[in-house]
């Protein structure tokens, strides 16, 4: 799992006491362990890529038997984040977080839960509009008899798997995991939808269907090669002028782990202080509200979500230990932040007042995109 915590496995606890302290630690650990690697990790540009797909198939760590399996869903999205799209989804739904997480375990023709056939349809694939209600049902059916092995891997039951056809989206056959994901990432509309889901997390805004018209072509035209899609958005206008100027407005957890990363410690205190913040701030980490995921942009900004990025960034910077094990730039330069900030006049001293006024200023919320120059 590369992780700097070991996990237990919280099913096999023996009482329902044991249970609970198991999640519970495996929920802060877990949630420590990945502010850890979006901060300081190795290949941070990955890491950071790797997020945007985990807003993407978003998941509720607390909802899970086991929160650590976000480690083991974010740890197949770095393996396949580079390939195609339909490995890449087919790795989502070949974890146990993902599955567990709409309930998708053990379900028969006569216990069918529709919950992940329509959220596959409709944020994964074709899109909203672009399914009938008999397409939930039917995918459902195929999604039937999703097990977890003794092993911990996900595979179909023959025993609880429906045998027989289903009509999917105008095609009828005798399908399985495989050949459905298939088969669903071939329709013209899922490379709209995951175009259109994607710009949105990395612009930081709604982005406008007119707007990524040439990335949606590039994208279809390569069966969704996902570094294509990448090239055809660093191309794009929009991107480069969000570049250029600097004009994504960060999430919480972009905030704070960069403001972290500014002040240079790695003492634990960062990463339980910066947990806790994320809550004030609105986004109780790693437990995103719905499957569609977090919000984007200036959703994120109420008067008093303004009110907590300020007052949340002063804790980190107030912490004594924090402070002492600091690893600062010897100077606060221009390039840290994309225009001229109103509280301080850069570059300057790296002292705890400066610092406090840099991160508490209007444009230390914002930043460029990732780079997606690989």
């Amino acid at each position: 799992m590369n992780s700097n915590f070991y996990f237990n496995d919280c099913r096999i606890e023996n009482t329902k006491k044991e249970k609970i302290a198991c999640k519970r630690l495996s929920l802060t650990n877990t949630k420590e362990d990945w502010l850890r690697k979006l901060t300081y990790g190795a290949n941070q540009k990955n890491n950071l890529l790797a997020d945007i797909w985990l807003c993407i198939f978003a998941v509720n760590a607390r909802s899970l038997l086991n929160p650590h399996w976000i480690l083991e869903q974010i740890n197949a999205i770095k393996i396949f984040q580079f390939t195609n799209y339909e490995d890449l989804l087919y790795s989502q739904l070949t974890t146990p977080g993902l599955i567990s997480y709409f309930n998708g375990f053990r379900t028969t023709e006569n216990n069918l839960n529709e919950n992940l056939g329509r959220e596959l349809l409709e944020l994964y694939t074709v899109g909203e509009g672009n399914f009938s209600e008999d397409d939930v049902k039917n995918t459902a059916l195929v999604l039937t008899g999703l097990i977890l092995d003794k092993e911990n891997n996900i595979r179909q039951s023959a025993k609880l798997h429906f045998k027989g056809e289903t009509k999917i989206l105008g095609k009828k056959k005798s399908f399985d995991l495989k050949n459905l994901v298939k088969w669903l990432v071939q329709q013209p509309s899922t490379a709209e939808n995951v175009v259109k889901r994607f710009g949105n997390y990395l612009i930081g805004g709604n982005i406008k269907h007119e707007d990524i018209l040439p990335v949606i072509e590039d994208f279809k035209n390569s069966n969704l090669n996902l570094k294509i899609l990448y090239e055809s958005f660093a191309r794009n206008e929009q991107y480069k002028s969000c570049q250029s100027f600097g004009s994504r407005l960060l999430d919480p957890c972009s905030l704070v782990s960069r403001t972290i990363s500014l002040i240079g410690s790695r003492h634990p205190n960062n990463f339980k202080i910066g947990v806790k913040i994320l809550t004030k701030m609105g986004q109780r980490f790693l437990e995103p509200p719905n499957p569609k995921g977090w919000p984007f942009g200036d959703n994120w900004i109420t008067s008093s979500r303004i009110f907590y990025r300020k007052k949340g960034l002063r804790m980190l910077l107030a912490d004594e230990e924090i402070w002492e094990t600091r690893n600062t730039p010897k100077l606060l330069g221009k390039e840290l932040v994309p225009f001229n900030p109103f509280n301080i006049s850069l570059p300057a001293a790296p002292t705890r007042e400066n610092i406090s006024a840099l991160i508490t200023d209007p444009a230390w919320n914002f930043s460029r995109p990732i780079d997606l120059i690989y």
